[in-house]
């Protein structure tokens, strides 16, 4: 099967009858750049649309494959070659399309994974290792960021313990039993934020506005807005570890 030759041959044809790339195209479902890579050898037609294409053409499946049209006393030698040409191009185009089938579905998976780990990460579901504790925080350090009384945090609760991530930035040691330990024992000034604001109660998906709101809470009791201008401080820290 020579693919150059099928694709002269069905340029030759198209043009006798008058018709652009774009218009055979049209009339097979298919673009004018499909026709091209037919014409210039790069692929054939799918198999599906074959017959049509020879109907279009006025031209036998024998003249397709032929790239040329079949004298008759030829013609039963031909068809027997057209027949393995269909079968071998059927099972070549299937292959193709198992191919990028399987591609399409690795790419999705992968593309998911990526997505879903940055929503993770994002939301306080999974720990990006760089962000993660790693050094001892010392405020003043060449490598250190900001300036955080870590001791103010310890002396509250050994759950409250903060490091430094890669960056040098802030953040607790176990994030995770550190925002459990906040919800426990700050729980008047969380209730504060949320009645006063009108938020949904605090978990990964809402901490930015319990942190945006923390410092302006107006009502409550003096203990209770002391627990929530702490809640603003602690989750400062905290969006480090995601963010």
């Amino acid at each position: 099967m020579n693919q150059e030759k099928i694709g002269k041959f069905i340029s030759k044809c198209r043009k006798e009858k008058r018709l652009t790339q774009s218009k055979l195209g049209e009339k097979l479902g298919v673009s004018s750049k499909a026709v091209s890579k037919w014409e210039t050898g790069r692929s054939m037609p799918d198999i599906s649309i074959m017959q049509k294409l020879c109907n279009i053409l006025d031209i036998s499946l024998n003249d397709l494959f032929a790239g040329e049209k079949i004298k008759e006393q030829d013609l039963e030698k031909t068809s027997e070659k057209t027949i393995i040409n269909i079968l071998t191009l059927n099972k070549i185009q299937q292959n193709k399309k198992q191919i990028l089938l399987i591609f399409t579905i690795i790419l999705t998976v992968v593309f998911i994974a990526i997505i879903s780990k940055i929503l993770l990460v994002q939301y306080g579901f999974a720990y990006d290792d760089n962000l993660k504790y790693s050094q001892i925080y010392i405020s003043g350090e060449e490598n250190i960021k900001g300036d955080v009384d870590i001791n103010e945090f310890g002396k509250i609760n050994i759950d409250f313990d903060i490091g430094a991530n890669k960056y040098g930035i802030a953040v607790f040691k176990n994030p995770q039993k550190a925002f459990e330990r906040l919800k426990k024992d700050y729980s008047k000034g969380l209730k504060l934020i949320k009645d006063e604001f009108h938020l949904m109660p605090i978990s990964n998906f809402t901490y930015k506005s319990y942190q945006t709101y923390g410092w302006q809470v107006t009502k409550g009791s003096k203990e209770a807005k002391k627990e929530a201008r702490f809640v603003t401080k602690f989750l400062d820290i905290y969006e480090n570890s995601f963010r």
